[in-house]
């Protein structure tokens, strides 16, 4: 069989054996599907699918072995035409670097749009998503670096981490909200009000939810969202809190105020601690390694708008 072949018998199966569906997926005719059913089972003297009144209805047993044989089969193939895509793209100058939305608008509004211009050799491509959904393409080298949280749990020896900065988990609420007259809050505070924060694809999802084990757990949780902007703007009509990570940036500091919002930090905090994580290699690629030591100089060195406001 070859790759066309395995991806006809896989979508005739997946689209429940309807031939007319499978075609539509596969951008081929119908008669080519069913002359590959044909051409197949003659050359080859073997029934794939079960039939009832000239239709196909099932696989038949040997159709089901050969069915999984070309699923882990197209599975490699597809593996090896990523894995080709990324070096070329490497060789052109292109990196996937996976970044948390929040991050992404906070932190590299500048440095992304100067380093390109100022590096006409480079080129990055920013794949958004959630802590957690973000180390998993990073296990699966569907990005070369990510900005991750602590601890990630990722295998020291196969992945290398550059803390970015350290900061916390912190409430934030209306001016009118009752624990705003608070100089500090504990966890079972929470426990009469509802709270918003990130979705169970970051990692802060889960450091509160082990955090409030003991307080009463989720159940006060009134919604999760990606966006910081929606969460952090929402308690200013309402009575619920977000938590959320605050950072000690004056930009950070610069939007908080001028949403109006309130924050106020916890007696026993988490921690969030954001690390720039990547493969080990025995090599990294020019542009590769040019664009991951900027991102760190920035962060330490660079712009302004990322000092720490003592």
């Amino acid at each position: 069989m070859n790759i066309s072949q395995m991806e006809y018998l896989v979508e005739i199966v997946q689209s429940n054996f309807n031939i007319t569906a499978a075609s539509q997926k596969l951008y081929v005719s119908q008669s080519a599907i069913s002359q590959f059913i044909i051409n197949f089972e003659n050359q080859n003297e073997v029934d794939l699918f079960v039939r009832k009144n000239g239709r196909i209805t099932n696989l038949t047993s040997a159709g089901m072995k050969i069915y999984q044989s070309s699923q882990r089969v197209l599975e490699r193939y597809y593996d090896l035409e990523n894995t080709l895509k990324d070096a070329s793209s490497q060789q052109k100058g292109t990196i996937k670097i996976g970044i948390h939305p929040t991050v992404l608008r906070l932190f590299f509004t500048n440095f992304i749009p100067r380093f390109l211009s100022e590096n006409k050799e480079a080129y990055i491509n920013v794949v958004e998503g959630g802590t957690l959904e973000l180390r998993e393409k990073l296990i699966d080298h569907a990005v070369q670096a990510a900005i991750l949280v602590h601890p990630t749990e990722l295998n020291p020896s196969e992945f290398e981490e550059h803390q970015l900065m350290r900061t916390e988990v912190a409430a934030f609420m209306s001016p009118d909200h009752p624990l705003a007259t608070k100089r500090i809050l504990k966890w079972e505070d929470l426990k009469n009000y509802q709270f918003v924060t990130y979705n169970e694809k970051d990692k802060v999802y889960h450091l509160l939810e082990e955090k409030l084990e003991e307080h009463g757990g989720m159940s006060n949780l009134l919604f999760t969202s990606e966006s910081w902007d929606y969460m952090i703007e929402s308690v200013l009509e309402n009575n619920h809190i977000a938590i959320l990570p605050t950072i000690y940036f004056t930009r950070f500091m610069k939007r908080v105020d001028y949403i109006g919002v309130v924050e106020k930090r916890f007696e026993d905090p988490i921690s969030y601690i954001p690390v720039l994580a990547r493969p080990v290699k025995k090599v990294y690629g020019t542009v590769e390694s040019f664009v991951f030591n900027s991102i760190l100089e920035y962060f330490y060195f660079d712009d302004e708008t990322l000092k720490y406001d003592y």
